[in-house]
């Protein structure tokens, strides 16, 4: 999937009826199937068991806009700062919850879209300054992440892909029926096996079926049994 490529572009100069909603839509595009497990549940009371991002959903979920102009403003403050506490690398956690990071930029999006409505366009205080200001912050926040997720991503990606496991290998290993493909592919339980039974025709009997097993194994199946780091970071598509 591509992920944060060019996160709400411009946005710090659209400041009032817009936040770069195309850019900010773009975050996440495809379902992140491999690490997302169900449908995250968004209404309702936060619970105990929610993450930061669908706790800050919620939050947003909760306010409601009035007449005031001023009033307005504040709450549209309030908003933005709400978004901007929750907005930080958590490593692995947040690749988890981009689908969660996404709803929570949509959610926030539509809401300032909404109260930014209500605000009379002659209306001009001091807190529309700092509204923008921090809209800006949340902007760089955004860029911050993006390149976070990046480099995590890449540097992962890079090490998971050097330390790979070939079925290759570990079929030329299994050949002798010794059970040296254990070894290899880091299965502690089958190699302490192999050495205390190794005088037993058990041994011989268990690496052939090992043998066979990778045999007719596709590369795909291999590497999601052997080699979980590279097929968990390869799935994320960054565009350099």
């Amino acid at each position: 999937m591509d992920i944060l490529n060019d996160v709400i572009n411009g946005a710090a100069q659209q400041f009032g009826r817009e936040f770069g909603r195309a850019s900010a839509n773009s975050i996440l595009k495809g379902a992140n199937s491999y690490t997302t497990k169900g449908i995250t549940d968004y209404s309702g009371r936060i619970k105990p068991s929610d993450n930061d991002f669908v706790k800050c959903i919620k939050e947003i979920n909760k306010v409601k806009f009035v007449s005031n102009n001023k009033a307005n403003v504040s709450r549209l403050i309030d908003l933005t700062d709400l978004v901007i506490s929750n907005i930080n690398f958590k490593g692995n956690s947040t690749l988890n919850e981009m689908n969660d990071i996404t709803e929570l930029i949509n959610q926030y999006n539509d809401k300032f879209n909404h109260g930014s409505s209500l605000v009379a366009d002659d209306f001009k205080e001091k807190s529309i300054n700092y509204l923008e200001e921090r809209r800006k912050h949340l902007v760089d926040l955004m860029n911050n992440l993006s390149n976070d997720i990046k480099n995590h991503v890449s540097k992962n990606l890079e090490l998971a892909q050097s330390q790979k496991k070939s079925k290759k290998t570990a079929v030329l290993l299994a050949i002798p029926l010794l059970g040296l493909q254990w070894a290899y592919l880091k299965s502690s339980g089958y190699t302490f096996l192999s050495i205390l039974l190794c005088w037993t025709i058990i041994v011989p009997f268990i690496n052939l079926i090992s043998l066979l097993k990778l045999l007719f194994m596709n590369e795909g199946k291999f590497d999601t049994k052997f080699n979980p780091e590279y097929i968990y970071y390869s799935q994320f598509k960054i565009k350099n």
